[in-house]
Order: C-alpha cells, then sequence, then structure tokens
C-alpha cells in the first residue's frame, strides 16, 4: 500500500518541529533511544566541483534522518546519517564505503551520485550486504551489466536507485532533437562512465530516427584547452545542427562557450542541468534533460521544500536533494520494518538481508513520485524533464511522461 498521506503529514508535522529546532538539530522528543544509534551513511561529492550537488543530498538526507527521529520511526534507537565525501572520485568513495561498513549499525548507504562512482561502491557495499539507494546515478549497466538488452544481468542485489535511467534520458534527448528537425549532430562526450553511457544511449536513438552523427569525439574533462580548441575546430568543420554533450556541467560549460553557438545549440543530460553550468560557460538556448519533475512543480514534494526552507539550511536542496529525501526515507522505511517486525526489536547486522529485500518490495509515494523497484533495482517511475537555458537559468520546457 502506499503511504502518501502519511508520508506527507509526517513531513508538515515536521516542518513545523525543525521550524522551532533550526538546522542544528532536533531532539527526537520523548522517543526511547535506549538501544543505542543506528547510522545512515550516505556518499556523495561533498567537495570540489560538484560540491554543490552534494550539500543538497546530505542536507536532505539529514532532514529525513531527523523527521524520523520526531516520529520515533525504530522504537528504541536514535538514528544518525554518517556523510563521507566521495570527491567525485572512484577510489575516494570506495574508501569511503569501506570506512562504512566497519560500522555493524550501519543500516544502508544514500548515494552515490556519480555513476563511476558508483561501480566502486557497489562491490564494497554488495559484499557487506549493505543496501545502497543513490538518489542520483543513471548508467543504465550499473544495474543490468555491460549487456543490458542481449543479456541483462544484476550484478549486485543490494544497489537501488530512484531515479531513471540514461536509457530513457538519452532517447528522449535524441527525439527531441529529431523533432525540431535537426538531422546533423557533433557528439562529444567525457569519457567516463556516465558521459559515456548517455551519449551513447542518445546516438543509437538519433540513429533509428534517421538522424545522421557527423562527428563522435572524446573529450576527457581534464584535458587541457588546446584539445578543446581541437575539439571545437572539429565540430565546426562537421557543420551540425547541434552538439550532444555526454558528460559534467563544468567541462561542458567551458565547451559551450568556446563553441559560441557554432553547430547549434549543446544539450546535455542531468550532468548539465546545474545551476553551476552558466557560469562555468554555458549559453542561453543550450538544452538539457534531467531526472525527474522539477519538485517546485510536484504537489507532493511542497511539505518537502517547506521542510527543508524552515530547517535553514545553507545550501540549496539541488536537483538530487528531493531524490536523497526519497532514498534515505526508502531505507529508514526498510530499517524500521524489519526491527519493529523482530519480536525483541533488536538491530544486530545479520539482519542487512533482510533490510535489503524490504527495500525491493518497497511500494510507497514518494515527494518525487511512486516508488517501486523492479527485478533489477530500477525504481518504476521514468519521468524525464526537459530544460532550456534562458537568461542563464535552466528553465523546464517540458516532461515526460
Amino acid at each position: 500500500m502506499r503511504r502518501s498521506a502519511a508520508l506527507a503529514t509526517a513531513v508538515v508535522a515536521a516542518a513545523l518541529t525543525l521550524t522551532a529546532c533550526g538546522a542544528s538539530g532536533s531532539s527526537p522528543g520523548d522517543c526511547d533511544t535506549g538501544r543505542g544509534t543506528l547510522t545512515v551513511g550516505l556518499i556523495a561529492p561533498l567537495s570540489g566541483e560538484l560540491a554543490n550537488v552534494g550539500a543538497g543530498m546530505r542536507n536532505a538526507a539529514d532532514l529525513a534522518v531527523r523527521q524520523a527521529n520526531d516520529r520515533c520511526a525504530v522504537p528504541g534507537y536514535r538514528l544518525a546519517l554518517d556523510a563521507r565525501d566521495d570527491r567525485a572520485d572512484p577510489a575516494t568513495g570506495a574508501e569511503a564505503a569501506r570506512q562504512l561498513v566497519t560500522n555493524p549499525d550501519l543500516v544502508g548507504v544514500v548515494g552515490t551520485y556519480n555513476s563511476s562512482t558508483a561501480q566502486a561502491v557497489q562491490p564494497v557495499l554488495g559484499e557487506a550486504g549493505v543496501v545502497q539507494v543513490s538518489p542520483g546515478n543513471t548508467n543504465v549497466s550499473l544495474t543490468r551489466g555491460a549487456n543490458p538488452v542481449t543479456a541483462p544481468l544484476r550484478q549486485y542485489q543490494t544497489y537501488f536507485r530512484v531515479v531513471a535511467t540514461d536509457a530513457v534520458q538519452g532517447p528522449l534527448a535524441a527525439n527531441y532533437l529529431a523533432a525540431t528537425g535537426r538531422t546533423r549532430v557533433a557528439v562529444v562526450s567525457d569519457g567516463n562512465t556516465y558521459g559515456e553511457g548517455i551519449a551513447g544511449e542518445f546516438v543509437k536513438q538519433f540513429q533509428t530516427r534517421g538522424g545522421q552523427v557527423v562527428l563522435r569525439q572524446t573529450l576527457p574533462a581534464s584535458a587541457p584547452a588546446s584539445a578543446r580548441d581541437a575539439t571545437v575546430a572539429a565540430v565546426r568543420a562537421a557543420r551540425p545542427q547541434a552538439v550532444f554533450y555526454g558528460g559534467e556541467y563544468p567541462a561542458g560549460g567551458p565547451l559551450s562557450e568556446a563553441l559560441g553557438g557554432a553547430g547549434g545549440p549543446v544539450m546535455g543530460g542531468d550532468g548539465m542541468v546545474n545551476p553551476g553550468y552558466a557560469a562555468a560557460g554555458g549559453q542561453d538556448g543550450d538544452l538539457g534533460t534531467s531526472v525527474g519533475a522539477p519538485p517546485e512543480t510536484l504537489p507532493a514534494a511542497q511539505p518537502f521544500i517547506a521542510a527543508y526552507r524552515a530547517a535553514g539550511y545553507a545550501e540549496s536542496y539541488g536537483e538530487y536533494g528531493a531524490f536523497s529525501y526519497d532514498a534515505a526515507n526508502v531505507v529508514i522505511g526498510a530499517v524500521a520494518g524489519v526491527v519493529n517486525g523482530r519480536g525483541g526489536g533488536e538491530w544486530s547486522s545479520d539482519q542487512r538481508p533482510a533490510v535489503d529485500q524490504a527495500v525491493a518490495s518497497t511500494d510507497q509515494d514518494g515527494v518525487t513520485g511512486p516508488i517501486s523497484f523492479d527485478r533489477f533495482g530500477d525504481v518504476s517511475s521514468d519521468a524525464v524533464a526537459v530544460y532550456r537555458l534562458v537568461g542563464g537559468r535552466w528553465i523546464p520546457e517540458r516532461t515526460q511522461p
């Protein structure tokens, strides 16, 4: 049974509590927490160029944890968030995961944001049996392996995500450009897991629509300016009607600026739809897709937004805050059901497989939409929005479906 009404009521109540308590923390009220503390982990980029994304993820997960304490979600226990910085680096993320799993009271992990980091974190959490719910990973192979169409294979039963994959984003971008009459597109990607994945999905669908990829080039985000200049020259020579970029906004913005509109607008995925894109050089008229509908347009997300603002966090919840809030609540709901379902109500790390199973059985309404998972761990909802950069701001044009 879906619990949207209960969730909304809890969020509204928590918003009022947080207004009084402020962002420094809230007490669990009259809850009995004598049995100790259970930890919800988070792995996200909390420093570096993507820190604005990670901050929103951390704050939203923190809000979910504090609200859970306010309503005594796990009787006898206090919940605490242990947020670790992965710096958008796979090796750093894997080390963060190794540190987290040494805690026997770790009940689950929210994260990661980057798909390449997820590839390093998945095996660590999987071996420990710790459930992982990602609010940002979109690469298809994370749930369906290297051959998602011909031989899909789920490697980690502990891994789930609450966002649509690049198998939805890439084709939607291709269909959008094709519908505008563009038949010639240049494709540039950064060589990373996310960038290559979404670019590949875009290419397949664009060619299916009869379009021509006139240039396919890899430009690492760390490449020197001379390499970017060479790519710009190649794009200009290919004379496309649009450029699709597979990568993140810190490198996508400078590429767009260097192109200066040559070859038409630059279009990318959710890694581009960030407030920092324009500051990095993104040009008005550029396009992007992002997972889910904008939270501001969703009635179910309004209590979350109100509670987040009342909490007084210094940073915006950003593009992935609402998803992180949902991911944290999925973990919390699962562990609450497992602990509350035991006769003695005691947590032990041998209950982690039961938490995995409880997450797999999730069927509820989150603030971003319905949440349930297929046999691969992918969320049932596949909403994706198309944005246009106008006056330096990403403005949503439409959401599909």
